[in-house]
């Protein structure tokens, strides 16, 4: 009976260890190559090719300089992400465009991924958070 509680207590304390390590991935995302200073940045942090553009966790920054702003991402599970990066210069809430739906203001995704004609897909700009990373994105 003793010999059973403990293995009970064994399988309990080391399913509770790998359940509190799972979400312990932060992820440290450098923006690169802002003009200047207006508006915000908005960096949004997407899980699957499903939620791409559409459902993500989103975090609006002030630049404080145009070298670099970085951006984290905390008590993330393993998995696979993509990143958006939108400067909002105007502070709007949303991605300006001009003629022919051509954005007006700086974006850029992970990977430094582009699309062709319209934003990157998730393929292009997905990688994988696997305990702490750093990513750098040049917005253009």
């Amino acid at each position: 009976m003793k010999k059973s509680i403990l293995t009970v207590l064994g399988i309990v304390v080391a399913t509770l260890s790998i359940l509190a390590a799972d979400g312990q991935n932060e992820l440290t995302v450098v923006i690169k190559n802002m003009k200047n200073t207006d508006g915000v940045l908005e960096v949004t942090l997407f899980d699957s090719e499903g939620n791409w553009l559409k459902k993500g966790q989103k975090q609006q920054v002030s630049i404080d300089n145009t070298a670099e702003v970085k951006v984290e991402f905390k008590d993330l599970p393993e998995g696979t992400y993509a990143v958006a990066v939108i400067h909002d210069a105007n502070a709007n809430g949303e991605l300006d465009t001009g003629a022919f739906g051509i954005p007006t203001e700086a974006y850029g995704f992970s990977n430094d991924a582009r699309g062709m004609f319209g934003p990157a897909d998730f393929n292009e700009s997905q990688f994988e958070v696997n305990g702490n990373k750093q990513i750098e994105i040049k917005i253009k």
